[in-house]
């Protein structure tokens, strides 16, 4: 990954000019020229630097990671779990009640089992009015597929989380790498000012103002690093891996690309997002419920057949018994027409539902979107004009107290600029990363480079 860093050469000053070496030399006339010098080396020591790591042994590659939590995310096995449970509870609830076998000894004097007069063996099965079982069937089948949308939902939100994190994590692992080299420039920064007060040219202000920005930069340092760490543990925990910190360097694309309209992400999302899907599901399901409610009304039939002894007569012979229930008896008549009213209201309530939901994503598909273009732009500019100017900055207060002609508190200044603005730019690019996963989230897509 090519960002625009600086400072690419400023740990190499000590190898090239040991400052402790050379205190004697501040002490002559030579001194001015050193520092001039030094300081000459600095403003050529700032051009814009790769820092890549990309590709190397230690780097964690995120289409890695995304089959990695497909495979073992705790999350999204939950909702798979519960796809299957759905998935097979269709054949049960489109299958037949099961039957009833009664076995009777009547007639029995002072409960003596012996001295029955009827012995009766009955099987009984009960049969639902013909239609309703597929509507059961029907009802279930819609249920598997809410199971299916879930884990589909689930999976597109624990990928939002994923890269959300790993973008993260690269925004603070390039911050961190300038923040070194930012401290690699004030410590430089700091040897010499303390050599040049040591020989009279620089005030005590100049020492302390950069002792502290050294130590201030350190402080940012450690902050980083804790947030890192902290993003890497999001993302070890989504994995559900145990070994801490095994997350290596990460890698983004150096182009902020987004070549797909929003109409068409619109019309993408519409059409296959999940929760949109689920939601629909839920007007029909509630119309099922509904002709369900109005089968109650139709009787379920009940068959028997009945095999019965007499030992006292001898007589030994066979019964068949049938039936209705009786769904339309007027003291039941309430209950039924309650759950058709029931079912109706649900209709409306999907409905109205589905309509929220799809004006809920439609909304965020363009805060997201729009948030993806104006950090692209924000890039461009931070690229072409911004930071250029900023290391500009930097390279004419390095010369101009190298020259005598300025102080370093201007280095400083310009220094901790343009390590903010490098560090704004990478924010820049971190949330354009993490806009590019919300809406791959709310189009209902793993990759939106699928969609070009």
């Amino acid at each position: 990954m090519t960002c625009s860093l600086f400072l690419c050469a400023a740990s190499a000053l000590p190898v090239l000019f040991p400052v402790q070496q050379h205190t004697d030399i501040f002490s002559n006339s030579l001194g001015a020229d050193m520092t001039a010098y030094l300081c000459g080396l600095l403003v050529a020591c700032i051009p814009l630097s790769a820092l890549s790591g990309s590709g190397g042994p230690d780097t964690t590659r995120l289409v890695d990671l995304v089959r990695e939590s497909l495979a073992n995310s705790p999350e999204i096995e939950r909702v798979r779990a519960q796809m299957d449970v759905m998935g097979a509870k269709i054949a049960s609830e489109a299958s037949l009640p099961p039957p009833e076998l009664t076995f009777m000894r009547e007639g029995m004097p002072q409960f003596r089992y012996s001295d029955a007069m009827f012995s009766r063996v009955e099987i009984m099965q009960m049969v639902p009015f013909p239609g309703k079982l597929s509507t059961r069937r029907e009802i279930a089948e819609i249920g598997a597929d809410h199971a299916h949308h879930d884990h589909m939902e689930k999976e597109f939100e624990v990928l939002y989380r994923l890269k959300s994190a790993y973008a993260e994590v690269w925004y603070l692992q390039h911050a961190i790498g300038l923040a070194r080299r930012t401290g690699d420039l004030l410590r430089q920064a700091l040897a010499v000012v303390s050599v040049r007060y040591r020989a009279g040219s620089a005030g005590e202000e100049e020492v302390l103002k950069a002792s502290l920005e050294s130590a201030r930069n350190d402080n940012l340092l450690i902050s980083l690093r804790q947030r890192e760490l902290s993003a890497k543990s999001m993302i070890m925990a989504i994995l559900d891996r145990q070994d801490p910190d095994t997350i290596g360097i990460a890698e983004m694309p150096d182009s902020l690309a987004l070549d797909v309209s929003l109409d068409t992400l619109t019309a993408r999302a519409m059409e296959y997002r999940p929760m949109l899907l689920h939601d629909s599901l839920v007007v029909d399901e509630q119309r099922a419920l509904l002709t369900q409610a109005r089968q109650e009304y139709l009787p379920d039939l009940r068959i028997g057949v009945q095999y019965m002894t007499a030992p006292l007569t001898g007589f030994n012979g066979w019964t068949v018994t049938a039936g209705i229930t009786l769904p339309f008896a007027p003291w039941t008549l309430g209950a039924r027409a309650g759950r058709i009213d029931e079912s109706e209201a649900g209709i409306s309530s999907a409905a109205a539902s589905l309509a929220a939901s799809r004006s809920m994503v439609r909304s965020e598909i363009r805060q997201e979107y729009s948030r993806a273009v104006s950090d692209r732009e924000q890039a461009g500019a931070y690229r072409s004009r911004i930071l250029p100017r900023a290391e500009g900055a930097l390279r004419a207060a390095l010369a101009a107290y190298g020259s005598g002609k300025g102080d370093l508190l201007m280095v400083l200044d310009s220094c901790r600029t343009l390590r903010d603005l490098s560090m704004e730019d990478l924010m820049i690019r971190m949330d354009f990363a993490r806009s590019l996963a919300g809406l791959e989230k709310e189009i209902g897509v793993r990759d939106i480079t699928d969609l070009r």
